[in-house]
């Protein structure tokens, strides 16, 4: 596909998650969107819950953890039923779940959320939550309401909005496989280090206007500093001091355009 595909596809979710306020996350299981710097930029903002309640969550080690523990039995069942799936998370979350093929090959997931079907379950899971991990109960439910909608939309309304969406990914992948003929063959439902480098790359996104230290990056996503600067470079070509800096000068032109056209 040419790049311009790209941006039509980024375009499409974020006009989907703006017009009818769905969370999407992509689960990428081969990490195709990693092999390619114009995809991983565009995509990116989705490839991780990183909405403000699940973001508090992950905070805690072991309920990121169990996040991450999630996504196998979440593709054994993509696989078995082979069609769009609503679930509940051990965070309270439901969501929608489409699976993402590619010639048959289940290559990914789309998820569609965060809704509340029942939300006096949900708040008492919450608080549960807090208790165990220890996190601040009152902010953490401020932000479970803020960000969940007890507007659950019909499965054919998700279909129909994002099911073109994972066909276009599957599409993608597709082309990928042809210059990357290993991709089918490194298939794996929960990758630690795809969960971290999306996780890192959303962490910038919220802080690089700040001070932030690689430390900091380390510490918020549960991994030690020597791991996160090894993975990112080999991963994107560039080290994290590098990358932060570069979305400075863009930002600080994209600035200087808007004032001074």
């Amino acid at each position: 596909m040419a790049k311009h595909s790209y941006i039509v596809l980024a375009e499409y979710l974020k006009q989907i998650a703006a017009d009818y306020g769905i969370h999407i996350c992509i689960n990428d299981f081969s990490g195709f969107v990693f092999l390619d710097e114009e995809l991983t930029e565009l995509l990116h903002p989705y490839m991780i819950h990183s909405n403000p309640y699940c973001m508090m969550v992950k905070s805690d080690k072991v309920l990121w953890d169990k996040c991450q523990e999630m996504k196998k039995p979440i593709a054994e069942k993509c696989r078995r039923v082979r069609s769009t799936f609503y679930g509940r998370c051990h965070g309270g979350v439901e969501e929608y779940i489409l699976p993402i093929f590619s010639n048959a090959q289940l290559i990914g997931t789309v998820h569609a959320g965060v809704f509340s079907s029942c939300e006096k379950d949900s708040e008492r899971s919450v608080k549960e939550i807090a208790r165990n991990a220890g996190l601040n109960e009152q902010m953490l439910l401020e932000l479970y309401q803020d960000s969940i909608s007890g507007q659950v939309p019909e499965v054919d309304k998700v279909n129909s909005l994002l099911g073109i969406a994972a066909e276009y990914i599957g599409r993608i992948y597709s082309d990928f496989t042809i210059t990357n003929p290993k991709l089918l063959s490194h298939i794996r439902f929960n990758s630690g280090e795809d969960n971290i480098l999306g996780h890192t790359l959303e962490y910038i996104k919220r802080n690089y206007k700040e001070q932030i230290s690689v430390l900091e990056v380390a510490s918020f996503c549960h991994c030690s500093v020597s791991y996160i600067n090894h993975t990112f470079k080999r991963r994107m070509n560039v080290n994290i001091r590098e990358y932060i800096n570069r979305l400075r000068v863009n930002a600080a032109k994209s600035y200087f355009l808007c004032r001074f056209p």
